[in-house]
């Protein structure tokens, strides 16, 4: 399942889902602060420059383009999108969102799948 898969199928007013961190991410920021930073991650990837950011990240995985070209695509892509839908961001922002989204690509950080609900719970 892809990240921007993942993301979609979290229900809107979730707070948190399970998340699966790599041993060596929780060794060098301890265990709450990966887990809180795993969450928050979420948070913003889940927001509408978020989700463009993780689409356009899902995209550039599949691509032959070195990680230079294909950080610099996807900000480019990134930019062009968000624009064309209204949303002002910056670039710095839409940096930092793709650093994100890689985090959870190159499985530091991770959705459980399995654990993702779907709806709001009493």
């Amino acid at each position: 399942m892809s990240l921007s898969e993942a993301l979609s199928k979290i229900g809107a007013g979730i707070k948190n889902v399970a998340v699966t961190i790599a041993k060596d991410f929780e060794a060098l920021f301890g265990t709450a602060a990966a887990e809180q930073f795993a969450q928050a991650s979420i948070a913003l990837l889940k927001s509408a420059v978020g989700t463009i950011v993780t689409q356009v990240v899902d995209d550039m995985e599949n691509t032959t383009l070195d990680s230079t070209a294909k950080r610099e695509t996807a900000v480019a892509q990134i930019l062009e999108i968000a624009a064309k839908e209204g949303i002002s961001v910056a670039e710095s922002e839409v940096r930092l969102l793709i650093e994100l989204a890689v985090t959870f690509v190159k499985g530091k950080v991770g959705v459980n799948a399995s654990t993702i609900p779907t709806t709001n719970s009493p």
